[in-house]
């Protein structure tokens, strides 16, 4: 759960006018990423037990072995197919590209940087009581929690995994290994919008629920 990076930033500035009024504008702002997984088999590769064997990249995808998605008797998907998916999604892993030949690092994915604003506005009304002094404040506010989203609906969404995950990708389905040791493979199939079963070429789809939003609260408050 390391986040290697993070920003903060909070500006606010107040300004008092016509002797009984005051204005704040708030904005608050958080950048970083949204945490680390592996990139990982799915199936026991080698034959210990374990199914979450880290992901070994050759250096080529012709020395990996495919084998057809079939839903019955039907071929969804051939090896061809999923060859090119594989050479696609690893051209567009900025992570991935740095290990061919190797195997990926523990941890070694990263989601992607998130940005989020949220803007607050207070209004302030008030009066100094005669004699003491002791001010009465009226205090209206208005929240806007991820205010870029208000802008664009593009704008503060964060991805998750598209494969159900949140700490490991399992990008190769081990199909078949053979007495001395040759595996064979399926890519990993995910789900798009329209519900289609696709081959990814990317790890990542924006996660849809409310907390990618924005949002808008109002408060009252008597300051005394």
């Amino acid at each position: 759960f390391a986040v290697p990076h993070r920003v903060m930033a909070n500006l606010s500035y107040k300004i008092d006018y016509a002797n009984h009024l005051s204005t704040t504008v708030s904005l608050f702002y958080n950048g970083s990423h949204r945490g680390r997984y592996a990139y990982t088999y799915n199936g026991d590769i080698n034959k210990d037990g374990v199914s979450l064997d880290l992901l070994y990249l050759p250096n080529s995808s012709s020395e990996l072995n495919f084998d057809d998605i079939k839903s019955g008797s039907d071929v969804l998907f051939t090896a061809e197919q999923q060859r090119q998916a594989y050479d696609e999604f690893l051209a567009n892993d900025n992570i991935l590209s740095k290990y061919k030949g190797d195997y990926v690092a523990r941890n070694a994915g990263l989601l992607p940087w998130f940005n989020r604003f949220d803007v607050k506005l207070l209004q302030d009304i008030y009066v100094k009581q005669k004699g003491d002094g002791r001010k009465h404040t009226l205090q209206l506010s208005l929240d806007i929690m991820n205010f870029g989203n208000l802008l664009n609906k593009n704008w503060g969404v964060f991805q998750q995994l598209n494969n159900g995950s949140s700490y490991n990708y399992d990008l190769l389905k081990v199909t078949n290994v053979t007495a001395d040791g040759v595996p064979s493979f399926n890519m990993i199939t995910i789900k798009n919008e329209a519900g289609e079963t696709v081959l990814p070429k990317t790890a990542f789809r924006n996660q849809n629920t409310i907390a990618n939003t924005w949002s808008m609260q109002f408060g009252i408050r008597y300051i005394f």
